[in-house]
């Protein structure tokens, strides 16, 4: 048996019909059959596509003579051939259910350990930042202390300083709360990498299908 639909779910084959039964497919399909989110497959295609990605319009076959029949039957063959398009090259091998490409390979997730290398370095940087600042506020300092008492301060130094403070401490802060930040990311990242090894190099989502190998 040759036949010329194969409709799957969930990865296995539940019906096979003939060419001349495909005037039934769309009466299956109203009664709940065949369901909209199945797989579908007919000699020609390079691969599998889901029941909702086409129309299911076929003529009854006549019953009284056998050659229109049979011509009928070649008709709807040749049109199904003509509706179907064909594949150029290699057969993708997974789809992501995310963004809905395909692809050959998975990617592999980022690990987590990546993460703490980015959380070091934001860390340190907190500490170059606080560095510069301390010796900010200690130059500024010893200049007041030793300063002639008979000189008048300068104002607009010390606005000038003052703003070289803010700039500083808020630099430190925030790489400090970034280093955080990239460390708490880390840990999650991590699980997630442990969980879910392999991606969609496309969008990055862990949740793609493999598609199913023709027989």
């Amino acid at each position: 048996m040759n036949p010329a639909f194969r409709f799957a779910r969930g990865g296995k084959v539940y019906k096979e019909l003939e060419a001349d039964e495909a005037h039934e497919i769309p009466g299956f399909i109203r009664t709940g059959i065949i369901s909209l989110n199945d797989d579908y497959w007919t000699p020609g295609m390079g691969d599998w596509k889901k029941v909702s990605s086409r129309q299911w319009d076929f003529p009854i076959p006549g019953a009284t003579n056998p050659t229109t029949k049979a011509a009928e039957a070649a008709q709807s063959a040749a049109s199904l051939a003509a509706s179907v398009t064909p594949i150029v090259g290699r057969t993708l091998n997974c789809e992501c259910t995310t963004c809905k490409k395909g692809f050959n390979t998975p990617a592999k997730a980022v690990s987590g350990y990546s993460v703490i290398g980015k959380a070091v370095k934001f860390f340190l940087l907190s500490l170059l930042a606080q560095f510069v600042l301390g010796v900010v506020s200690y130059g500024f300092y010893t200049f007041n202390v030793n300063r002639d008492p008979l000189t008048p301060p300068n104002k607009f130094m010390a606005i000038i300083v003052a703003l070289v403070v803010l700039v500083l401490g808020i630099v430190a802060i925030g790489l400090l709360l970034m280093s955080l930040f990239e460390l708490i990311a880390s840990s999650v990242t991590h699980g997630i990498y442990r969980a879910n090894p392999e991606r969609c190099p496309h969008c990055n989502s862990p949740t793609f299908l493999r598609r199913m190998p023709l027989s």
